[in-house]
């Protein structure tokens, strides 16, 4: 974790297991592509996809693709759904949210 104020850092994401990593380069919340790394780098694996829009913009348009052509969202499950609009109420409220 890198944590400052004032300070600049690149903005990777990075989360760590058991048996290795997962790599999502800067920036993140925008990527079109993440690694998978372990301690052998010949089984590391980069995984792409395309994303239409970025964070609560990528639920949007996946709402209105589902509405259009009529299915159900399973690429997003109810309850980040219920999460997200949870959080947007209470930024609405002046409620801050820290989770950590």
């Amino acid at each position: 974790i890198k944590v400052g104020k004032g300070v600049k850092s690149e903005g990777e994401l990075i989360i760590s297991g058991t048996k290795g990593y997962i790599y999502v380069p800067a920036p993140w919340w925008k990527t079109d592509y993440f690694e998978i790394r372990y301690e052998n780098p010949q089984d590391n694996r980069r995984y792409f996809y395309q994303l239409d829009g970025e964070g609560i913009r990528y639920e949007i348009v996946a709402f209105v693709k589902a509405v259009e052509q009529g299915r159900d969202m399973y690429n997003i499950s109810r309850n980040v759904s219920v999460g997200n609009v949870k959080i947007m109420e209470d930024y609405s409220n002046g409620i801050t949210t820290n989770l950590i």
